[in-house]
């Protein structure tokens, strides 16, 4: 019997929550709409995006996608057109990548994600200028230094040829002097 006493006082107390739960009637509710809307795509979102797409192209699709390329008619474009041009190995598209670069950086109607981005890139490919130019001054410097090294090593067994010249020549005046 106290089972069953307990099932009442179960049932009873269920029965008070559900009760208790004072839903307002339906022209009181407001129900919003839960429209779907697709996350809004900020647009330097959209250069990293394209940045990371062109970083992983490979040499044959980055050559397809720059012989296809027409000159660039927006700053869209143009992103894309100095991502494109600063992934080759050529020194003359590091130049200008980051002229582009440097021409989204300054436009004030991008936002100022874009222009970061643009700055940054802009920096990237003036190191890397640099870092070749350095490079072509330093190869420069390595080749001129080679040619001296090579007189030099000339002027060296010419010296040394003079020297056993010499020593031969005064080998024979003291063999001379003693006859």
């Amino acid at each position: 019997m106290s089972f069953s006493l307990k099932a009442w006082a179960f049932i009873a107390a269920a029965a008070a929550l559900a009760a208790c739960q004072n839903n307002p009637p339906a022209e009181n509710v407001v129900v919003e709409e839960a429209v779907a809307k697709p996350p809004q795509i900020l647009p330097v979102q959209r250069w990293l995006r394209w940045q990371e797409t062109v970083a992983t192209m490979s040499d044959a699709q980055l050559i397809t996608a720059l012989e296809t390329s027409a000159e660039p008619r927006n700053d869209n474009q143009s992103f894309y057109y100095g991502l494109l041009r600063q992934q080759t190995d050529s020194y003359q598209d590091w130049v200008k990548a980051r002229d582009i670069f440097r021409t989204l950086a300054e436009k004030d109607q991008l936002s100022v994600g874009q222009r970061r981005l643009a700055e940054l890139l802009e920096r990237y490919n003036q190191s890397r200028i640099n870092w070749y130019q350095s490079r072509r001054e330093l190869r420069l410097e390595y080749e001129s230094l080679e040619g001296q090294l090579v007189q030099l090593q000339a002027e060296n067994r010419l010296l040394e040829n003079k020297i056993e010249a010499i020593t031969e020549l005064e080998a024979t005046i003291r063999t001379r002097k003693e006859d």
